[in-house]
């Protein structure tokens, strides 16, 4: 069995900064800093998976999957929430269509993410939600900006239009459950990646491949500026 490291959030969440894309200029899908654009996301938010609270009948074959790739890992606490080092997409495919074969108790459910560092290396996320009770949005509308590092990071609103329903709801889940993680049109971001500022949630350390497809139109083939 491969040697597990226990990190501090606080380290893992300055460890990945994402390749950087110079200022006011577009990258392939022409998407440029400081425009909001047109999307059409579905977001999930789940509490991580606590290990001890995981129903005990399934945690050994749930660690058996999470141990079977040969990469080195990182695992965080006693959260069940795993990162695969320098994991190609490729390579992350094969390990999501393996670990998800896993069938997991009621009320919760596998995810996967991605993380990109400063060199381009990819990190796998794999992590176990706690789906009985997720808080859910739709997303008409996002931001690409450059964060204080200089790199690119989403930033999205729970309060779209004048309606505070949403924003109020999220309040709420938000100070009834800790360590979430969000779900993006299927793909999976940790808590070390965001940033909630009441409701406006910033994301960084996101690979290229993902910001492309989260940003890509949903009415046209380019990205869809609303707001310059």
């Amino acid at each position: 069995m491969k040697k597990i490291v226990t990190i501090i959030l606080l380290i893992f969440s300055t460890a990945f900064p994402i390749k950087a894309v110079e200022a006011d200029m577009p990258d392939s899908l022409e998407i440029s800093y400081d425009h909001v654009y047109a999307v059409d996301w579905t977001v999930n938010v789940y509490p991580v998976a606590d290990v001890f609270t995981f129903p005990q009948d399934s945690i050994d074959i749930v660690c058996e999957a999470l141990n079977s790739p040969q990469k080195e890992i990182l695992a965080d606490g006693n959260w069940i929430l795993w990162y695969y080092l320098n994991t190609s997409f490729h390579e992350a495919r094969s390990i999501k269509s393996d670990i998800e074969k896993v069938t997991l108790p009621h009320g919760y459910k596998w995810g996967f993410g991605v993380i990109e560092d400063k060199a381009e290396r990819l990190t796998l996320i794999v992590a176990i939600c706690e789906s009985k009770s997720p808080f859910s949005d739709t997303i008409y509308q996002a931001f690409l900006e450059k964060n204080s590092f200089g790199k690119p990071s989403v930033r999205f609103n729970f309060r779209q239009g004048e309606s505070e329903e949403p924003l109020e709801k999220w309040r709420k889940y938000s100070e009834e459950h800790n360590h979430l993680l969000f779900e993006i049109n299927g793909w999976l971001f940790s808590y070390t990646q965001i940033k909630d500022n009441d409701g406006s949630i910033t994301i960084d350390y996101v690979p290229r491949r993902i910001l492309e497809e989260l940003y890509k139109s949903p009415r046209f083939t380019v990205p869809e500026v609303i707001v310059e």
